[in-house]
């Protein structure tokens, strides 16, 4: 399998155009007959595409070698669920992960009157999925499901051995068809409008809103650590550190989580707003260690350098210094506190009187997000 791997979503549309495909691309794509995947790393908009657009369209690619002929719902529900939010943490993927977007739109029908039904899933024909608006959110949300309840590996050997027909399913799971749609919708409105809470709260207008919507999602599920970070961040931006820190207590127990490297940073953060330094510098660091795989670990270099700064040790603050410029990729977005950098680590001073060459550092003024 080749994989093109562009800079912009317009590079992968010329490249896929070159190779003489006529096909669309969004954040990626599988051109099973070569076979091969074309992504990028920015969409035209400017935003990064991620890890999970490569594991959706790798996941095309062994769909295609392991199942013989898999109708679209099946192919694009195992991918997206195994795609999409997924992540590497620790050296190992995160899979399962909710997607708020979906998931609100799929709330969103629901509360319109749509009722889930699996029998429509697997009856749907290629073309009918395709322009089905709310297929590729129906599915995902079935393999979700498969996942939460531990049916998923059991499925997909039988589904390999025996076909896609619902009766497969029921088999599965020892269950008819109609239990099966009342668990499915009981998943739905449980975990999936959790999700779609944690969407309404990245839309809501104001502070009070926001929580109030993150608090509705941890009313449903009480332990999901995404609605639990972005509740510390709320605490975090209106300055109750300690409540901030209260919310990530949960996170912070689990290592293996998607969440841990954010909640780290967050934590120092909360004690760097406070010039606790020397705590700021420890959760920085350790969240530098989980951070083989996040696009932005140079950020945190940045941060590890103020902190260092702030410490008087100069020499150990160039150093941090120099690797946020070394793997620096947004020579725009961070070129305030690039010049300043550089200005620092060229400087033969290693005393405070660093900081009149630039006004003020950068980071103490505008937030590097965690």
């Amino acid at each position: 399998m080749l994989i093109y791997y562009s800079r912009t979503q317009s590079d992968t549309r010329e490249l896929l155009s070159k190779h003489g495909h006529k096909a669309e691309v969004d954040y990626g794509r599988y051109i099973y007959k070569v076979p091969a995947i074309y992504t990028h790393q920015f969409m035209d908009s400017g935003e990064h595409t991620g890890w999970g657009t490569l594991f959706h369209e790798i996941t095309h690619h062994f769909i295609q070698l392991n199942y013989d002929k898999p109708p679209a719902w099946f192919d694009e529900g195992l991918a997206s669920f195994l795609g999409e939010q997924t992540q590497i943490v620790n050296k190992r993927i995160t899979v399962g992960r909710p997607n708020p977007r979906r998931e609100q739109i799929l709330r969103d029908k629901i509360e319109e009157g749509l009722r889930p039904n699996i029998k429509r899933l697997f009856s749907t024909s290629n073309e009918q999925f395709d322009n089905w608006d709310l297929g590729r959110h129906f599915a995902r949300a079935f393999f979700c499901w498969l996942h939460e309840n531990g049916y998923l590996k059991d499925y997909l050997r039988n589904v390999r051995k025996k076909g896609y027909e619902l009766s497969v399913l029921e088999e599965t799971v020892s269950q008819t068809y109609g239990k099966i749609n009342v668990e499915f919708s009981r998943f739905i409105k449980q975990h999936c409008y959790a999700g779609a809470y944690l969407q309404d709260s990245r839309q809501a207008e104001d502070q009070t809103q926001r929580e109030q919507t993150l608090l509705k999602a941890l009313e449903l599920k009480p332990d999901y650590k995404a609605a639990q970070l972005e509740l510390a961040k709320c605490c975090y931006h209106t300055k109750n550190y300690e409540k901030s820190r209260e919310n990530l207590e949960q996170i912070l127990d689990d290592p293996e989580c998607i969440e841990y490297r954010q909640a780290v940073t967050l934590l120092a953060s909360t004690y760097y707003a406070q010039k606790n330094y020397s705590k700021a510098l420890k959760h920085y660091k350790l969240g530098w260690k989980y951070s083989d795989y996040y696009e932005y670990k140079y950020r945190l270099a940045y941060k590890i350098g103020n902190c260092y700064h702030h410490l008087k040790n100069y020499e150990r603050a160039k150093i941090w210094y120099k690797k946020f410029l070394d793997c620096r990729w947004e020579p725009e977005s961070m070129k305030a506190q690039a010049d300043y950098a550089l200005k620092y680590i060229s400087s033969e001073e290693n005393t405070d009187a660093v900081q009149s060459k630039v006004r003020v550092n950068p980071a103490d003024k505008r937030e590097i997000k965690p």
